[in-house]
């Protein structure tokens, strides 16, 4: 939770758990301030090198499937941060459901995913006809030539190793907007 609550603190909120016991499960709330009286909705675009997050360019639909449950949480929450609508899932037959429903621009998938792995959830995605359209993103702690090959075969657009920090997933999802990405 300490990338989340660096970002939530850079933008001058606070994040509080309000977990009522040992097996209770866990929510969090996230506090930001709110904006002058006649400001527009969206807070003003913060540096990436201060450590804040800017609003996107558009607003895009992202999945996130991991099953380590804090960090597609963070992942999650951080991306809506930067302004997406974001769904997260937990394993890799939950992420090819909800791409069918939510049809996603942009996927991140971990690599090592039970009830079906980021590569045959990947090759999966792709063979729906949809399945062309969005960005798919191995987000993955496999870095080797070997991974980063295989996941190519599998149809993933890119390959980027966790973990990964605010001011470059910023960076990141910029590149992929921009024409000559």
């Amino acid at each position: 939770m300490t990338l989340v609550n660096r970002l939530v603190a850079s933008q001058g909120g606070t994040i509080e758990d309000q977990r009522e016991g040992l097996a209770m499960g866990q929510e969090f709330v996230v506090r930001r301030p709110r904006h002058a009286e006649g400001a527009t909705d969206n807070p003003p675009a913060s540096r990436a090198d201060d450590g804040g997050v800017s609003p996107p360019r558009r607003k895009r639909r992202i999945l996130v499937a991991d099953d380590n449950a804090d960090l597609a949480t963070s992942m999650g929450l951080l991306l809506e941060m930067m302004g997406n609508d974001v769904r997260v899932t937990h394993d890799g037959a939950a992420a090819v459901s909800a791409d069918a429903e939510f049809r996603p621009d942009v996927i991140f998938l971990d690599i090592g995913m039970a009830n079906l792995n980021g590569f045959d959830a990947c090759r999966c995605i792709r063979a729906k006809p949809w399945g062309k359209e969005p960005v798919i993103v191995a987000l993955t702690g496999w870095g080797h030539d070997e991974d980063k090959r295989r996941s190519r075969e599998a149809g993933f657009d890119h390959h980027l190793v966790k973990p990964i920090e605010p001011a470059v997933l910023e960076r990141f999802l910029a590149d992929i907007e921009s024409p000559a990405a």
